[in-house]
């Protein structure tokens, strides 16, 4: 076998050390790079029967006139896949107790007869979800939070909880405290908006 001249092993050898010396290419970011969305429980709450107005506006209930007791928070934001893919047409129903700390809809007397106590949204085009709620209120044992859960082709695909940023029960809470660093993924940072409040949190479904 005729061996490689001193020539040619000097070009190898040269070659081997440039790519050595040459500035490393960075490696290109993995599709699935965002934290998806930390599940949680449902908890007993979910509405045993649905009311007739199920829609985004959980202030307001068809058929009266009058308004949820409590300050007004709008939240919005976007449903995506771990890329970033916005998930098109994705339900996203919410509950929560009202301003006097009833839940509705699951067969206990219900405190304010204004609130709506469950909606639910489809996604646009871009992924994007919004809906107008009371800023939560704590009750015994629980810091105040909003469920959620995200539902395609009719199958549940997450459920988790949206807490607020600087609650004094935040860290009482044992829900909150388990998700640990996780929590930040969940929790919204209000602002004024108008005579209420603003929050967006983004949904990353795994």
């Amino acid at each position: 076998m005729k061996r490689p001249s001193f020539e040619n092993r000097r070009r190898v050898l040269s070659w081997i050390g440039a790519g050595a010396l040459a500035p490393l290419i960075p490696t290109p970011v993995l599709a699935d790079d965002r934290p998806s969305t930390p599940r949680m429980t449902e908890g007993p709450f979910y509405p045993r029967t649905f009311p007739a107005d199920v829609d985004a506006d959980l202030t307001r209930v068809a058929g009266r006139s009058g308004v949820a007791r409590g300050t007004v928070l709008e939240v919005s934001g976007l449903v995506v896949d771990r890329s970033g893919k916005p998930r098109t047409g994705a339900t996203v129903e919410v509950w929560q107790c009202d301003a006097l700390g009833q839940y509705h809809h699951v067969g206990e007397p219900e405190g304010d007869p204004d609130f709506q106590g469950f909606g639910k949204v489809a996604t646009d085009a871009e992924g994007r979800y919004r809906f107008r709620t009371i800023r939560p209120v704590a009750y015994p044992g629980r810091t105040p939070h909003i469920h959620f859960t995200v539902v395609e082709a009719g199958k549940r695909r997450l459920t988790s909880q949206m807490f607020v940023e600087g609650e004094p029960g935040n860290e009482r809470d044992g829900l909150f405290r388990h998700l640990g660093r996780d929590a930040k993924l969940v929790t919204l940072k209000l602002e004024p908006a108008g005579a209420g409040l603003r929050g967006a949190l983004d949904i990353v479904l795994a």
